[in-house]
């Protein structure tokens, strides 16, 4: 369940005090923390002609991701396996249609080895069984490599791109269901995250008493371990750490 940056904090009642430090001063919603610490960054990059691209992308501080109710929806896997895939998939279709068009041209433009016209005119003036059977060295061209079937080398590499994609795809689509799978208790997880504190002036987080976690405070990485096990990724605290 995505956090919605719209949408207001609700209303939370008395503020509890930090465990640590017992005052309120310093003490904000986790939510409220978590996303003041997202923030969009304007990237400029230049190509090899010189021109100049901006793209704006968002980037989460180390204390915005130690407070996150979940690790990323994707995986680092799954990204390589993504970007491997693109442009196999453009080597796939590009040669297979230069092995399409190598094969065509094959098999129209072989040798020509039928007798000239001005034998077949007068057939009984020459003897046609001397005519050459095969390709003489005069009317041979060079083909392109190719198999025992007469398939151009460029179209066998375009099946093997064809099944890389196919295996990629394949891949990153498994990880991501995976993903899905064991991001199922996100909801539980942000109903537990929605009702912590942080205090600034401590570094640590907190619980009000209703939570039922105990009113000791927490750091950011027993705070994170303690979410996440709620929503069943606990698991996950560790890998990524902030």
């Amino acid at each position: 369940m995505p956090i919605n940056d719209a949408l207001p904090e609700p209303p939370r009642g008395s503020m509890p005090p930090c465990p640590s430090c017992a005052l309120t001063d310093q003490v904000r919603a986790v939510p409220a923390v978590h996303l003041a610490e997202r923030r969009n960054v304007t990237v400029r990059s230049s190509d090899r002609d010189g021109r100049t691209s901006t793209r704006t992308q968002e980037e989460v501080s180390a204390l915005g991701r130690a407070l996150a109710p979940a690790p990323p929806a994707t995986s680092t896997a799954f990204k390589i396996l993504a970007f491997l895939s693109f442009p196999a998939l453009v080597g796939a279709v590009a040669t297979f249609i230069g092995g399409m068009h190598q094969r065509d041209v094959d098999a129209h433009s072989g040798p020509d080895l039928s007798p000239p016209a001005w034998a077949t005119q007068h057939p009984g003036l020459y003897d046609l069984s001397d005519y050459p059977k095969g390709p003489s060295p005069l009317t041979s061209t060079a083909t392109p490599a190719a198999d025992a079937n007469g398939t151009p080398t460029v179209l066998l590499v375009s099946y093997l791109l064809i099944g890389l994609v196919i295996a990629l795809v394949a891949g990153a689509t498994a990880l991501f269901i995976a993903r899905r799978r064991r991001l199922a208790g996100r909801p539980q997880a942000e109903r537990l995250w929605n009702q912590a504190w942080y205090c600034a002036r401590c570094g640590t987080a907190h619980f009000p008493p209703a939570a039922g976690m105990g009113a000791e405070a927490f750091t950011l990485t027993d705070f994170r371990s303690t979410v996440w096990t709620v929503g069943g990724y606990g698991a996950l605290a560790d890998r990524y750490r902030p």
